[in-house]
């Protein structure tokens, strides 16, 4: 490309200065005056030297562009944010320059974005691995000691039901794993649409009365006149159903859980409050962590991905939970959107 435009250029200024020759010696066969053939000789030569004086700047302007350029573009290469042309300046190369700099700005959001998306998948795998660690161990190893010929009827049952349980624990864990990388993935998207909330609420109270009552817990749940939800009333029963059977898990026996709706004029309020361990303050903001499990809670099952799974459920719908704890119980209230028209 730079070849041809030499070549034409070339030719360009040979026709000048041929134009500028045939000119002369047109004036000169027609003028009999030497001073006039002199004075238009020196003005053709005048025009020729300007002529070359422009080109060679003009090359050099070109050259400047073209380094500034090359230089704005490595700015995307390097993912810096530096300014070649002045941005005070209203032309083309500083309007080329801003379109730039917001290019840069989006590759390195996306870059960002890109690397915490592959931190988060080795998290999801280092933990996946984790929590599978023991269960798998647990089974092999029994499994082992189930080919030993000499052992008695009991320890053999023994075995057997350390088996079962590692094996439902493996069963818990596939599922509540393929739940969240559901929800994480977009795969299973939320449909909400207008629900009655005491419904969603009784199906999640259905699923665990049998668990309460096993523990002597007593659920009071008070009902309000029909409540009108924007929701998915499938996964906000799973929400609220993860919040409840840890209510019942960390209650002591013979307790009661408290479950209450209150609407206001945005948001819908469920307060679901129980008389267990309760939560350090300062473990608070963790709970809802993936796979996290406090303190006071190391010595019941779980693997820590409940909560987790509810404030997923109940973000993806505009909603948050708040949590209220000591030493007594703990209170956890789920806010959740009456209507579409309340989306910001």
């Amino acid at each position: 490309m730079d070849k041809k435009f030499d070549r034409k250029n070339n030719i360009f200024k040979i026709c000048i200065i041929i134009i500028c020759l045939i000119f002369n010696m047109l004036i000169g066969f027609l003028s009999k005056s030497f001073k006039i053939i002199l004075i238009v000789l020196v003005f053709n030569l005048i025009i020729i030297f300007m002529f070359f004086i422009y080109e060679r700047m003009f090359h050099n302007y070109m050259k400047d562009i073209l380094i500034k350029l090359s230089d704005m573009l490595a700015t995307i290469s390097d993912m810096k944010e530096t300014e070649v042309f002045s941005m005070i300046d209203d032309s083309l190369f500083s309007k080329l320059q801003h379109q730039t700099l917001r290019l840069t700005n989006i590759l390195k959001t996306q870059n960002s974005k890109i690397e915490n998306d592959k931190n988060e998948i080795k998290s999801l795998i280092s933990d996946i691995a984790h929590q599978l660690k023991t269960p798998l161990t647990n089974m092999k190893m029994y499994s082992e000691f189930l080919q030993d010929e000499d052992l008695t009827k009991e320890e053999r049952q023994e075995f057997n039901e350390i088996i079962l349980l590692s094996l439902d624990k493996l069963c818990f864990l596939a599922e509540s794993m393929i739940k969240m990388s559901r929800l994480e993935s977009s795969v299973i998207s939320i449909n909400q649409k207008y629900e009655d909330l005491n419904d969603t609420i009784l199906m999640a109270i259905t699923q665990l009365y049998k668990k309460a009552e096993m523990k002597n817990i007593e659920i009071d749940f008070r009902q309000k006149d029909k409540v009108n939800l924007y929701q998915d009333k499938k996964w906000t029963c799973e929400a609220i159903f993860n919040i409840i059977e840890n209510a019942i898990k960390y209650s002591k026996e013979n307790s009661k859980i408290n479950i209450a709706i209150q609407k206001y004029e945005m948001f819908t309020r469920i307060d679901i409050e129980d008389y267990g361990i309760g939560i350090k303050e300062e473990e608070i903001p963790k709970i809802f962590s993936r796979f996290y499990r406090g303190q006071n809670a190391q010595d019941e099952d779980g693997i820590g991905i409940g909560l987790y799974l509810s404030r997923q459920i109940i973000t993806k719908q505009d909603g948050y939970i708040k949590v209220k704890s000591q030493d007594t119980g703990s209170t956890f209230s789920v806010f959740m959107l009456n209507d579409i028209k309340n989306k910001i």
